[in-house]
């Protein structure tokens, strides 16, 4: 009798860690929370030029843990610097291309508010125009999986985790007018950013393995495809106390019987 008392209570213990476990996959899903975009023409007017005035837009990264800006620019050469509430944005290395693309990010962005989101291009010579996409995330890991650039309308990226977030941008000298990759959210997409073409676009919940993307743009000239993986991080399986509480409590009725 004592035995089947016993089994009674702590079989339920045994179906709630089982639940807790089942609870708690190994990835969930990355959430966006805010994204923006903005195109520049510099060709002389106005009369401050982004050869030597940084240009500064408004952007609220709510409640997010990363921050994201892909850039687009037709230029002479040189390295642009973005920050966002004074704090520099990393470049994905291998991204940047012959029309200065570029996939920027920032771990624990500013979360209080609307903050100044700067791009600052004065190091170049000349400047003809931005074109630039913010995207904002949360449940993503700190840093960026992978990124890669190819010549051509399609980059490959390479997922190791479910539920990755793929950001991607695009650039020509000329061309018709160009589309983003099928599925995606377009961030932006301008046929003039100053005698060049860009856009850029993400897609959330990718599956692992490679992954080829593709933008659309007929008689493009000098085009180039840029992308980036940031992945989700883990859920917290249950922790070896509440565990070890578990069977404390199984044996406390164990030993009552």
């Amino acid at each position: 009798m004592k035995q089947t008392t016993n089994t009674r209570h702590i079989l339920p213990l045994i179906a709630l860690a089982a639940l807790a476990f089942a609870a708690n996959p190994a990835q969930a899903a990355i959430s966006v929370i805010n994204q923006g975009f903005g195109v520049k023409v510099d060709t002389g007017t106005p009369a401050v030029p982004l050869e030597t005035t940084p240009h500064t837009v408004s952007f609220n990264a709510g409640a997010a843990d990363k921050l994201i800006v892909t850039l687009n620019a037709e230029t002479d050469g040189g390295t642009a610097s973005i920050t966002f509430d004074g704090d520099a944005l990393t470049l994905v290395a291998g991204t940047p291309g012959n029309r200065n693309k570029g996939i920027y990010y920032l771990d624990n962005p500013f979360t209080g508010g609307a903050a100044d989101l700067t791009i600052d291009m004065t190091s170049f010579g000349v400047v003809n125009g931005i074109g630039f996409g913010i995207v904002s995330i949360a449940g993503s890991l700190d840093g960026v999986e992978s990124g890669n650039t190819a010549g051509g309308l399609s980059v490959d990226l390479t997922t190791t985790m479910a539920n990755s977030f793929v950001v991607t941008t695009y650039s020509s000298n000329s061309g018709n007018t160009l589309t983003v990759p099928a599925g995606h959210t377009q961030l932006y997409t301008s046929d003039n950013i100053g005698s060049a073409d860009g856009a850029a676009a993400y897609l959330n919940g990718v599956a692992a393995g490679l992954q080829t993307i593709t933008y659309g743009q007929g008689s493009p000239s000098s085009n180039q495809t840029s992308g980036a993986v940031f992945a989700p991080a883990p859920v917290p399986e249950p922790s070896s106390a509440a565990l070890i509480g578990l069977g404390g409590l199984a044996l406390i009725l164990r030993r009552r019987k």
